[in-house]
C-alpha cells in the first residue's frame, strides 16, 4: 500500500484537461456513464447515426487507446491483480454500480470533475452522498461484518511509484490539447474527441482510478487509508474548474461551433 500523491495528481490533471477540451471545443460533458451507456442503446436498438452518437463513439475509441498505453507501460499501477471475489459479487455489484449512476444521473466524473465547478446542486449532492455509501459499504464488509480482510488502522506512507509515465503522459497530453487548436475546423471535430478521450484514459491509469486495491484503500478511512484518490478530484477541479465556471454561459459556443450541453443544476 502506496500513498501517491504525485502519480495520483498527474492523473486527476489529466482527467480534468480531457473534460476542459471536451466542454470547450465540442461543448461535451465528459461523464462517461453518459457516454457510454447513451452509445450502446444507440448500437443495440441500430438507431440512426447522428453528430452526437459519433462523438460517444470517438470518445470511447480515445478512452480505449488510454487505457491499453496504461496497460503496455503502466500495467503494475494501473491494472494490478484484482480481488478474488466469487463471480456472483461482482455481478451485483455491476448492477448496483449501472442502477445508481442510472438513478443519480451521472458518475464520478459528470457530477465531480464537471458538476462541481458548474455549480449545479445535483453535483453537490450527489458527490458526497456516492462517496458516503462507498465508504459505508466498505465500514459494513471489512470492519462490521468482516467479509473481507480487515487492516489495521494507519495512513499508507508517501511514496513515488512510478514517475516516467505519467510525466510522458502530460507531455503528450499538452502536445495533443495544443495542436487541436491549430487543426482545420472539419478535422478537429473528429480528432478532438479522440484526444478528449485518450487524455481520460491516461489520466484514469495515472492516478490508480483503476486500481481496485487503491480505490477499496482510499475508502477505507476506519482502516489502512490510501488517500491518494482525493489528489484526483482536488487536481482535477483545479483543470477543469476555470474552463466550466468562466464558460459555462448560455450565450456561448463551443469552438467547433456547437451548443455547450449544460444539464439541469437542479431536479432531473
Amino acid at each position: 500500500m502506496a500513498f501517491t500523491p504525485f502519480e495520483s495528481g498527474m492523473g486527476g490533471i489529466l482527467i480534468g484537461l480531457s473534460a476542459a477540451l471536451a466542454f470547450l471545443i465540442d461543448g461535451k460533458i465528459t461523464g462517461i456513464s453518459g457516454i457510454a451507456g447513451p452509445f450502446l442503446r444507440g448500437v443495440v436498438l441500430c438507431e440512426p447515426w447522428n453528430h452526437g452518437q459519433a462523438w460517444k463513439g470517438l470518445f470511447l475509441v480515445g478512452l480505449a487507446l488510454g487505457g491499453l498505453a496504461n496497460l503496455c507501460l503502466n500495467q503494475d499501477f494501473a491494472f494490478p491483480e484484482a480481488f478474488s471475489y466469487h463471480p456472483l459479487r461482482y455481478v451485483v455489484a455491476g448492477i448496483c454500480v449501472g442502477s445508481g449512476t442510472r438513478l443519480g444521473r451521472g458518475c464520478t466524473s459528470g457530477h465531480g470533475i464537471c458538476g462541481l465547478p458548474r455549480f449545479s446542486l445535483r453535483s453537490w449532492i450527489a458527490v458526497p452522498t456516492f462517496m458516503a455509501v462507498a465508504g459505508g459499504t466498505i465500514a459494513i464488509t471489512r470492519h462490521a461484518l468482516k467479509v473481507d480482510v480487515q487492516k489495521p488502522w494507519k495512513v499508507a506512507e508517501v511514496q513515488l511509484v512510478n514517475w516516467k509515465f505519467p510525466v510522458g503522459a502530460m507531455a503528450v497530453s499538452a502536445i495533443l490539447a495544443a495542436s487541436l487548436l491549430r487543426l482545420p475546423g472539419k478535422i478537429r471535430t473528429y480528432v478532438a474527441p479522440v484526444v478528449s478521450g485518450l487524455i481520460f484514459g491516461l489520466g484514469l491509469g495515472c492516478s490508480g482510478m483503476t486500481s481496485q486495491a487503491k480505490v477499496f484503500d482510499f475508502l477505507d478511512v476506519g482502516g489502512a487509508w490510501d488517500p491518494s484518490l482525493a489528489f484526483v478530484m482536488g487536481c482535477g477541479l483545479c483543470v477543469s474548474f476555470p474552463a466550466f465556471f468562466f464558460y459555462d454561459k448560455a450565450d456561448r459556443k463551443a469552438l467547433c461551433g456547437g451548443n455547450l450541453e449544460r444539464p439541469p443544476k437542479f431536479g432531473n
